[in-house]
Order: C-alpha cells, then structure tokens, then sequence
C-alpha cells in the first residue's frame, strides 16, 4: 500500500485521513483554541504517515482554517475565528511560495465621520462617512489595518451595525444583500507611504513607520463611486501576490 491511500472502501489520501482525525480531536476538546501542535518531525516519529503525509494534512488544515502556522515558531489550533477568505489584497505567501497565508479580520469600529481625505471627494459625501475599522490578522504574525468609506447619505443606518457582524466578510457583498448596492470593479493604487501615528500605534509600529498603503476605489455601476478604502500593511517579510484573484 503506497503513503497516500488507505486500504478498503473508496481510496482516500492518507493525508485527508490525518487531517480528519486532527480536526475530530480538536471538536472532541482534546486540542483547545491556541494549543501548539507537535512539530512535524516529532509526529512523523510517532504516526504511521510519512513527513510529506504529515506536512500535505498540515496545509490542508491551514486552508480549512483549522490551524494556523506562525513563521518561526510552529503550528496552532486556530481561535475560532472565521477564516477571511476574499479579501484579495491581503494574498501573502508562505514559505513554499504558493501557499496563501490564512487571513482573519475583525472590525474595531464603525461611526460617522467629518474628517477629510481623499475619500471624501470621490464618494460624493457631502455630510458624513461612515468609517469602518477593522484590524487584518495574518497567520498570526503581523496585523494590518483598513478603513472603509463610504457615503452615509446613500448608506442610512450603516454606522448602527454591530461591528461583530462584519467580522470575515466581504464588506462589497455585505452592501449589496443589505443596500442592493454592487461593486462591478475597484481600482488600485498602491505606495510606500509614512503612515499615519494612531495607524502605527494599532499595528504595535513605532510612530513614521513606512509601509505598503492600498488605496482602492470601489465603483457600481455606470463607475457610480460606491467606497474607499485605505489599508496599511507593515513592513514584513512576507511577499504579496500581485495579479487575478485566485479561485
């Protein structure tokens, strides 16, 4: 019998098998939220599957949002948040250069605003924003930090919503069902910007830190502007995939 397939009924990949069984021990209780996983080395020594077996059920885990790897320090059980999984600019690779690095995000705030910016003119407000602020997790690793925009004339009631209900979701798709209002294309623009102190304080950056600063427009139809948004990556190691989202 070869490493990637078990005997009887339907062959299945030794690595599914594996990443099934970890999963069963983690909704049996048996590995909590945030408990490390034994090193791959160390399972191989004690499981009948082989290092690649081992390290396939791993990324298989990583992609359903079971566990997450953190560079340098070894694999977890995931907190229970819900992996997000269309926020395409956030496409940060692993180390084999391929994978795509779980991404988790949770709005911090939601309220109107007077402020000015870029955003202000394109969206059209010419009373309030609803500002959006939510907080990027990657892998565990590093935070990033986006606010949305959007007119609260043409939005009316936004800024009540629960910030816990937008957490990991697609912020577009959530105008649309709630707004009947859809983005058909975003536009980007992207610089090494100083960014902002209280941006810097929220990412645990010291204060003029320099980093990758998205600045995407978001417009419906007949190019209707619909949002900005501005998200602040730190410096990190990590490269970010460029190009078609992948499906």
């Amino acid at each position: 019998m070869g490493d990637e397939t078990v005997a009887g009924g339907p062959r299945v990949p030794k690595y599914v098998v594996l990443s099934d069984q970890i999963v069963a021990e983690i909704e049996a209780g048996n590995l909590q939220p945030s408990e490390q996983l034994p090193g791959e080395a160390e399972m191989a020594a004690v499981l009948p599957a082989s290092l690649g077996t081992i390290q396939k059920a791993l990324s298989r885990l990583v992609d359903q949002g079971m566990v997450v790897r953190r560079h340098g320090t070894g694999t977890f059980v995931s907190d229970g948040r819900r992996r997000l999984i269309d926020l395409w600019h956030f496409r940060f690779l692993a180390d084999d250069d391929q994978t795509l690095l779980p991404v988790f995000a949770t709005v911090q705030n939601i309220s109107l605003s007077s402020a000015d910016g870029p955003w202000r003119g394109f969206i059209d407000a010419g009373g309030d924003c609803v500002c959006i602020e939510r907080k990027i997790n990657v892998n565990g690793e590093f935070d990033c930090f986006a606010r949305f925009f959007v007119s609260a004339d043409k939005f009316p009631g936004l800024e009540r919503t629960s910030p816990h209900r937008l957490d990991n979701i697609s912020f577009r798709a959530f105008l649309k069902d709630s707004y009947g209002v859809a983005t058909v294309r975003v536009a980007e623009q992207v610089a090494a910007e100083t960014m902002p102190s209280d941006i810097c304080e929220v990412m645990g950056q010291t204060a003029e830190t320099t980093g990758l600063v998205y600045h995407l427009r978001g417009f419906g139809y007949r190019d209707e502007p619909v949002s900005y948004q501005l998200v602040y990556i730190p410096p990190n190691s990590r490269r970010l995939e460029f190009g078609p989202q992948r499906q």
